[in-house]
């Protein structure tokens, strides 16, 4: 099992998951794209305190990610800079994780839980995504590591630790963390009925290190920009966000999140089942053991505040993922601590007796071992799903599942779609994985399934990105735009997507007006258009069928297509 335990093998496994072809894939959707710009333009014009959109403020998320994707752009404005921030964040995360759960759970269940969690599909896509999620999930998360730490050992430095992260966390993505973290450690000490606890977490000094950390920069936001600066992004993109789905057009139901995290733990989430009935069966008991219950509320109550709230987007679940992934590893390796937390970890436990459970929880590997030979036979639907990615980027999930059947995926392997070599690779790593599975040994059919993840992200990562540049991205247009040498100010957009917009914005790096048919006073001489669209006074110029967008030349305009330039 020391196999399973090489540094050296693991930092090359978070190469081909994290960073392998980061840059492969144009930016998609409409935030990789403004996310970007806002940066681009803090390093073009030396201000990081306003962010800007368009030559405008733009007040929607704090500036963390714009800061750190600022200073990659001084190697390069491209994709691959601009998702660093979150393929480091993932990475660095992962260590600590890694690093906290086995010195409160042992190294067997820390390394299932980091195999299990750095394997998902919700923590592979945020981690190759220019966003805020994945910043925003590194450091709450490390910030209620450190809270947990101090609220079983009492040591200050921890607490010191949790508000500085905290305060980074608040420079991710706003308040939110503050109201998430705040969730938690009620939940946590209600349980318990600690309230002296209470008073020292908010009474003591450390509280200052969250000051120092985040309100600098909103002083000088609100200094710079006064009023609209509160109404923009407390009211809202903070509270509106929450209290009505009318504000940004991101209503979800209720249940919203029970697909997304079946889906966000592929292929881990038939593991699901395990805390599921944990929490049927065994609340009590949950609830006795200081460390689940605060690894239960920290995943129960992020989950209800966010299905409460009007907005809902997928990215607001990454934080649970990292405690639901221990929580299953909890489960799954009970019975098989082979090597139990070493005595310093036990002497560091001792602030509490209350740590651990007074009774023995029953062993529930057979059900594990079941659901990781699930799990694992799940990796070979991937080659099938695969093409399905490129579609759900392109016109979104709901309506690429409508579109796919079984028929048209059995026609795609029928004409070599998905080659059959991936699924002979797959099978043998899921060969391996149930060898481990009969041998009773749930982290080496873990680790084979790891293997397998990151096989199938070599496969995405080399052989679909062309696809999906071809249907979800814009960039191919920007470079045929490029190409004909005009001045940017003299192309403009009509009637296309917002993605697609912000897409080409970026590439061009002008912000393309939206062209009427009315303005003919213009210097426009080159249209944007849906294919579909009909544009009056001009000529088609190229299609681009994958994207469904048309370049037009306005009629009576001349393009010189000599001495081509890039912008």
């Amino acid at each position: 099992m020391r196999f399973f335990q090489n540094p050296l093998l693991y930092a090359l496994l978070a190469f081909i998951l994290y960073l392998s072809g980061l840059g492969a894939v144009g930016f998609v959707g409409p935030d990789e794209a403004r996310y970007a710009d806002v940066a681009r333009a803090m390093l073009d014009s030396g201000d990081y305190v306003t962010p800007r959109l368009f030559g405008e403020p733009w007040f929607e998320k704090p500036p963390l990610y714009y800061w750190l994707a600022a200073q990659l752009f001084r190697l390069g404005a491209n994709e691959l800079t601009a998702r660093l921030p979150s393929a480091l964040a993932a990475i660095i995360f992962l260590i600590v994780w890694f690093r906290f759960a086995r010195r409160r759970f042992g190294k067997p269940m820390a390394l299932f839980a980091s195999i299990l969690l750095g394997s998902t599909l919700g923590w592979i896509g945020f981690a190759r995504a220019a966003a805020m999620d994945m910043l925003f999930t590194a450091t709450l998360d490390a910030a209620l590591i450190f809270l947990a730490l101090w609220l079983w050992e009492q040591k200050p430095g921890h607490l010191y630790g949790f508000y500085a992260l905290l305060g980074l966390a608040t420079l991710a993505k706003g308040p939110l963390a503050v109201a998430l973290a705040g969730l938690v450690a009620l939940g946590y000490i209600a349980t318990f009925r600690e309230w002296a606890i209470l008073r020292k977490l908010l009474l003591s000094p450390a509280p200052a290190a969250f000051f120092a950390v985040a309100m600098p920069w909103y002083a000088l936001c609100y200094a710079y920009n006064g009023a609209s600066f509160l109404d923009e992004f407390f009211l809202k993109h903070n509270l509106a966000r929450f209290a009505s789905a009318q504000t940004l057009g991101h209503g979800q139901p209720l249940w919203y999140y029970i697909p997304i995290l079946v889906a966000g733990l592929f292929p881990w989430s038939a593991m699901l089942l395990l805390p599921t009935l944990e929490l049927i069966h065994s609340p009590r008991r949950i609830l006795e053991n200081r460390q689940k219950a605060f690894l239960f509320w920290w995943v129960a109550l992020p989950l209800v505040f966010f299905s409460l709230s009007e907005n809902k987007l997928p990215g607001y679940l990454l934080p649970i993922l990292p405690p639901l992934a221990l929580w299953i590893a909890e489960i799954a390796m009970r019975g098989q601590e082979k090597e139990p937390a070493s005595d310093t970890s036990r002497r560091k436990a001792a602030p509490s007796a209350a740590l651990h459970p007074s009774a023995p929880h029953p062993p529930a590997m057979p059900l594990a071992l079941w659901l990781i030979g699930v799990s694992t036979l799940l990796l070979l639907t991937v080659p099938v799903l695969a093409p399905l990615l490129a579609e759900s980027l392109a016109t979104g999930l709901r309506q690429a599942l409508a579109n796919w059947s079984l028929a048209s995926a059995g026609a795609g392997i029928w004409r070599g779609a998905v080659p059959v070599s991936r699924w002979i690779v797959l099978a043998v790593g899921v060969a391996f994985g149930f060898y481990f599975l009969r041998q009773k040994q749930a982290l080496g059919a873990a680790f084979m399934a790891l293997l397998g993840v990151a096989l199938c992200m070599l496969a995405i990562s080399t052989h679909l990105s062309p696809s999906i540049n071809r249907v979800a991205s814009a960039r191919s247009v920007a470079e045929r735009i490029a190409s004909l040498g005009v001045p940017m100010q003299d192309v403009a957009v009509y009637r296309i997507h917002r993605n697609q917009a912000y897409q080409l914005s970026f590439y061009l790096n002008h912000a393309l007006p939206e062209w009427s048919p009315e303005d003919r006073s213009s210097n426009i001489s080159l249209v944007v258009a849906n294919q579909d669209e009909q544009v009056p006074f001009a000529e088609p110029l190229s299609l681009f069928p994958g994207q469904r967008l048309r370049l037009w030349q306005l009629l009576g305009v001349r393009i010189e297509t000599e001495n081509p330039r890039r912008p």
